[in-house]
Formats: C-alpha cells, structure tokens, sequence
C-alpha cells in the first residue's frame, strides 16, 4: 500500500475565497517544504566555518563529520519514531551504553560470534523498552517512564560492566564495525542501486495518480531524478577518498532507507501519522493506538542498541560513561531541528539525518577552530530553541501567542 505522508493543497472552489498566502506558506513549512530551513541554516553554518578554515570542507574533515555523527544520527531515527505518535524518550542514550556494553561482554569475554553478540543487545534493548512502553499505553506520561528508566539504565549500567568498570574492544572483530571502509568500486555500485530504486519508486507514485498527471510526472521525475544522482554520487565521491566509504555511515543510510519506506509506503506508516496527528480520531478509526506505541518504542530500543556498538566500535571501549554526556540531549535535538514535532504527527525519518548534520556540523566547527566547549552548548542550546519555536508557530498558524 502506497502512502504520501505529503499533505494536499486543494485548489479554492469557483466562488470561495482562496487560501491566504501566510496559511499556505505555513502549510508548505509544516509539509513537503519542512527541510528547507534546516538546509538553509546547515549551508551558513558550513559557510561560516569555512571562511574561518578552509580545511572545515575538506574530503577528510567531511568524513570525519560523517562519522561523528552517525550515533546521533541513529539514536534520533528511534526518537523519531516516538516524537510521531506524541510521545518523548529520556532514556534510549543510556540504553544504548547497556545495550553496547552486554554487546561487548558477549563477544569478547564470552567470545561469541560478533552477529550473535550484537543480536544480544538488540534483544536487550528490545526487552526494556517494551517494558517502558507497556507502562506508557497504561497511561504512565512517557517523560516520566523514561526518566525513571534512565534512572535505572545507570544502575544496570554499573551491573554489567566488570570491576574494572571498563571493556577494551581494541583489536578484535567488535573493532573492525567502525575501521572497516568499503572500496570506491563498491560504493558507487551500491549508490547506483539506490538511485535507481529512488528513481523507480518516483516513477510508480506518479503512474498510481492516474494520466492526468502524465504531463508534469516526466518533468516532476526527472528534476528529482537529477537532483538525488547529484547529492547521492557527489556524497559518495567525497566520502570514499578518504580510504572508502565508512561502514558506519553504510549503516546508517540503510536503516534511514528502512525507516523511511515503512513510515511512507506502507499501511503502519499512516497508522502512525495518524496516530500522532490526533490519537481519538485514530482510535474512532479502528487504528490501534497502544500497539502502534509499543511499535514506535520498539523502533526507538533497535536503533538505541545499533547506534551504542557503532559508538563502542568507534572509541574502542565501553565504560560507566558510555551512553552519557550530551548524547542524548543531541539524539532529541537533531530529532527536533530536522523536523519532527513535538506535538506528533508530523516529520519524517530523514529529519535524524538533517538535524544530526546540523548539531554535529557546530561541534565539529567547533573542534576544528578551537572554541571553547561554552560555545558548542550555547550553539546547540540555541538552534534547539529556535527549532522548537518555529516548530511552535508552524503547528498554531500564527507569530502571536494564543490569547487566553
């Protein structure tokens, strides 16, 4: 079943007033055109950071970017996920410290296959957010459900990891998640595959309109045809000659692809717009609300446990820090200013790439000139305020506060 999350502007009957421009700009803002202010503000923070250093663009730092952002990246897909259907998480960056550490007991001091370790924290992470969400479809507010299950990650935490309170991964397979590179043969075939299903899957959405869109699907096609190659081949080039394309970004770009065909070409994905769009109206329709939050949860525990191994194979270690620091007010924040809302019901799974590219692009500006940590926080800090007051507007319609 084909789903297009995109909303429909009906054109004005003959006889009735049109829309006013101010609510059809809104319109666009909170639908298909939610990304173009991100990518606006990504362009002048890459601006700025390069007219203060011109190595901030340079193929290796670019890499280098990529692969700071990646666990960001994945841990604000899940949180998508939860932000939909109107719910919020404060645990899923502790579960991923848990979930990377049992990973690690298993596959070095168990000596396990790597697949059957990493499996266990999945399972792990899949276990305890299943509990937390159970809890939450009792009528449990999910901010303290998971704030209570940060609580006891941190102890759990303390439980898994052995007296030294540390687990080196140097040197063994656990290692090679984050080291390995993929030739630039190989990542070319692979972005080539996905052009082509991209363009395929385009071509199929606007024949399923019918022929009376046939005039405008060519053009429509092949300006998003060219565009994607674009981006996709340009990305591609740039990140594979720094010794090849990092498996870790393979990762993430697979499970964002995932995650988007579910959400937009598939009957879950409409049941969780509509869920997070107006949960009584969906549960007049026979939508069924609990489990639909159990789903998103479930998303959230996968892609906690995925991003706390890349993030263990990345520092060669985990310990009684891992799953700390900011990462998760980042995982929300990158959830946030690359468009998902809030109140629900509207983003889309390309919103973790784009807000994890801004949050991720101030740090690494950040590092690279030398600042001092303040400056990070207070850029952070602010972009996701600002995010959220947009956020704010676009879901009231208007700049004027609600008159009470």
């Amino acid at each position: 079943m084909s789903v297009d999350q995109s909303p429909v502007t009906a054109a004005a009957a003959p006889g009735q007033p049109s829309t006013p421009l101010r609510s059809r700009i809104a319109g666009g803002f909170s639908g298909p055109y939610r990304s173009i202010p991100v990518l606006i503000v990504l362009a002048l923070i890459w601006l700025y950071f390069y007219s203060q250093n011109s190595a901030y663009l340079t193929s290796a730092n670019i890499t280098n970017l990529s692969l700071q952002i990646v666990t960001t990246a994945i841990l604000a897909l899940g949180v998508v996920f939860v932000l939909l259907v109107g719910e919020i998480d404060l645990s899923s960056a502790m579960l991923s410290g848990v979930a990377a550490t049992v990973t690690a007991q298993l596959a070095v001091k168990s000596e396990w296959p790597l697949w059957l370790a990493v499996l266990g924290g999945v399972v792990v992470g899949l276990l305890f957010v299943f509990v937390e969400a159970l809890v939450i479809v009792f009528g449990v507010p999910s901010l303290i459900v998971t704030l209570g299950g940060m609580v006891v990650l941190q102890g759990l935490l303390l439980v898994v990891l052995p007296p030294e309170f540390t687990i080196n991964v140097g040197g063994t397979d656990f290692a090679e998640i984050a080291s390995t590179r993929i030739p630039a043969g190989w990542s070319l075939a692979l972005a080539a595959a996905g052009w082509l299903v991209f363009c395929a899957v385009r071509l199929s959405r606007h024949r399923a309109r019918g022929t009376a869109a046939a005039p405008t699907a060519l053009v429509s096609v092949g300006v998003s045809a060219l565009v994607s190659g674009v981006v996709i081949f340009g990305v591609v080039v740039v990140l594979t000659q720094d010794r090849g394309l990092p498996l870790p970004v393979l990762i993430l770009v697979s499970m964002l692809l995932v995650g988007s065909y579910f959400t937009t070409q598939t009957r879950y994905g409409s049941h969780l717009y509509a869920v997070g769009g107006n949960r009584e109206a969906a549960q007049r329709a026979g939508i069924p609300v609990a489990r639909m939050v159990v789903y998103s949860f479930l998303v959230l525990g996968a892609c906690s446990a995925v991003a706390g191994v890349v993030e263990a194979s990345r520092l060669l270690a985990v310990s009684n820090s891992s799953g700390g620091g900011p990462l998760m007010l980042n995982a929300i924040a990158a959830a946030v200013v690359g468009g998902a809302s809030l109140f629900g019901g509207r983003g889309t799974v390309w919103a973790a790439l784009l807000g994890a590219l801004v949050i991720g692009s101030i740090n690494n500006g950040v590092q690279l000139l030398g600042m001092s940590t303040e400056v990070q926080s207070f850029a952070t800090g602010g972009v996701l305020i600002l995010a959220v007051a947009i956020d704010v507007v676009i879901t009231r319609g208007s700049l004027l506060p609600n008159r009470r």
